[in-house]
């Protein structure tokens, strides 16, 4: 006789079906473990004792021993490095299907010493995968999603503007104009600031710091990353060089944190704070009438306590996340034009008809502007920002085609190889914007370089949309106004086509061997007025 499930007792067939159903899960857990503990390792190079393939690791444009590793073993590698299992993955498909498909466990990130070191890692774009991290990115994401960015069309137009006149003013400057104009812009935007100089201390700050993270994270430079005792090295011990590295940038990434947002608080007491992200994020931290300053902010978001450290964190991190990486695209976007003249004279027939010569490109014009779109997609895929991605890892054990993937692994997705396939891009060496168009409008059969250049999944860039618009006014308004020209060296020959790229995190051009001309005096003009307006 059953017993009665009404009376509060299980029956025994119901009894029986849980004991089943629990016997069942714990077999099929226990038999995935026991298969993955039998399915093989990517392949790759062949490791050292000890040291595993620590030896191997390139430190110059790593991207293209990385290729090659790829194209010797497939499109998943496995390397073997101390504490830091590493994988490589060389094709779209991998990187699809690992950082976007399965993203609920490939979005935590390797935790970097030299970062700790240099007092980087308030920078939630390498911070682990969690709360924090979440935090962060909702503050972040509160002043630069794809909605709120259209509030600062009118300082990205007249940073723009700006910069086209400092281009004509003073010509044999372009690398540093290039970076004045997103710096500019960034700092107007989060901290209220006009810049019209390099020397700037908010640009020099931000400027060095970038450089110290860009060498922090060249894989494989610092033994630090892979034996995280050797913290404890003081810095005048023989083999310490990541020490005095740390100690050489550390100075500016924290005045660049702390500095700027502090004068803004300062401002905002004393009732002289220009409008801005920063003096935004400040009132909902301080009480502005009692000048007495909250610990924390009870937010409606997740139902959080933020402290005003994370808003600090925040408002930092949206100078550096535009600075170098709209940087880059700008300066290899100007490369590629001189290199390229068929490609620039396409782009300004499609301006001269589409804007004409009474008035600049304006972000409301670029649906209009279907090859200067295919321009922006071919330099984003030409010459990657971030050739190596930025590094995820998986937070448990995973299997994909019949390898094992072990908790912890560091997981590298190639940017650059991936955007230089010549399978889906043919001819990747060549600047051909002609690539992603069809029947005069954007091909969407070809894959959007975007989709790789600014990251996966959960961890996809969050500044995109700011920097789409930014590089948008560069490209069409350099265009509209100036011919761009290979650069003459002493002897009045054009500098060379090789381009060279630094190695780090962000890769930029090493110097920029091209020079603006004004297309017309009537182009001059206009970019002379168009300033003047923009600097009143």
């Amino acid at each position: 006789m059953f017993l009665n499930l009404r009376s509060g007792v299980v029956s025994l067939p119901s009894l029986l079906l849980g004991v089943l159903a629990l016997s069942a899960s714990v077999f099929a857990v226990r038999w995935t473990q026991i298969r993955r503990r039998r399915l093989r390792l990517p392949p790759g190079p062949k490791p050292l004792p000890l040291v595993g393939n620590m030896f191997d690791m390139p430190t110059y444009e790593p991207w293209l021993a990385y290729r090659d590793w790829c194209n010797q073993y497939g499109d998943i590698v496995h390397l073997d490095l101390p504490f830091r299992p590493t994988l490589l993955i060389g094709s779209a498909k991998v990187a699809m299907d690992l950082l976007e498909k399965r993203s609920h466990i490939y979005s935590d990130r390797v935790p970097c010493r030299m970062d700790e070191l240099m007092s980087w890692d308030f920078n939630f774009a390498f911070m682990p995968y969690g709360t924090d991290w979440r935090v962060h990115r909702r503050v972040f994401h509160q002043y630069f999603n794809q909605t709120t960015v259209n509030k600062y069309l009118d300082v990205q137009v007249q940073q723009t503007h700006l910069f086209l006149r400092r281009a004509l003013e003073t010509p044999g400057k372009l690398a540093q104009q290039t970076r004045l104009i997103f710096a500019g812009t960034i700092l107007k935007i989060v901290y209220g600031r006009d810049v019209d100089d390099l020397d700037d201390e908010y640009v020099k700050n931000a400027r060095m710091a970038m450089e110290g993270q860009a060498q922090a994270h060249v894989p494989g430079a610092h033994w630090v990353e892979y034996f995280p005792i050797m913290k404890r090295i003081p810095s005048w011990m023989p083999g310490a060089g990541f020490q005095r590295l740390a100690d050489e940038y550390r100075p500016f990434v924290e005045a660049m944190v702390h500095k700027p947002f502090g004068e803004v608080r300062s401002a905002m007491l004393g009732g002289t704070a220009p409008s801005c992200i920063s003096q935004t994020i400040i009132s909902k931290a301080l009480d502005i009438d009692r000048g007495i300053e909250q610990q924390s902010l009870h937010e409606d978001i997740g139902m959080r306590m933020l402290s005003i450290t994370t808003y600090q964190n925040s408002a930092s991190l949206d100078f550096i996340a535009a600075a170098d990486t709209s940087t880059s695209a700008a300066q290899t976007f100007l490369i590629a034009m001189a290199m390229f003249p068929d490609v620039q004279r396409k782009a300004q027939a499609e301006l001269d008809a589409v804007i004409g010569p009474k008035r600049l490109p304006h972000p409301d014009d670029l649906r209009k502007l279907v090859y200067i779109r295919a321009v922006f997609l071919e330099t984003l895929r030409w010459k990657p920002v971030v050739p190596m991605g930025v590094p995820h890892r998986v937070i448990q054990d995973d299997e994909y085609n019949g390898y094992f993937i072990p908790k912890g692994t560091n997981i590298i997705p190639n940017a650059w190889a991936i955007l230089h396939d010549p399978k889906e891009y043919p001819e990747p060496e060549r600047f051909i914007p002609e690539r992603f168009i069809k029947n005069g409008k954007i091909n969407t059969e070809i894959r959007d370089p975007s989709t790789i250049a600014f990251g996966y999944g959960r961890r996809i860039c969050p500044g995109r949309h700011l920097a789409d618009t930014s590089l948008f006014l560069v490209m069409s308004s350099v265009l509209h106004a100036f011919n761009v020209v290979p650069a003459l060296d002493e002897y009045g020959k054009p500098l060379g086509k090789d381009v060279k790229m630094t190695t780090g995190l962000v890769s930029l051009p090493i110097g920029i061997p091209c020079a603006l001309q004004a297309r017309s005096a009537e182009a001059e003009t206009l970019v002379r007025e168009t300033a003047h307006m923009a600097a009143v």
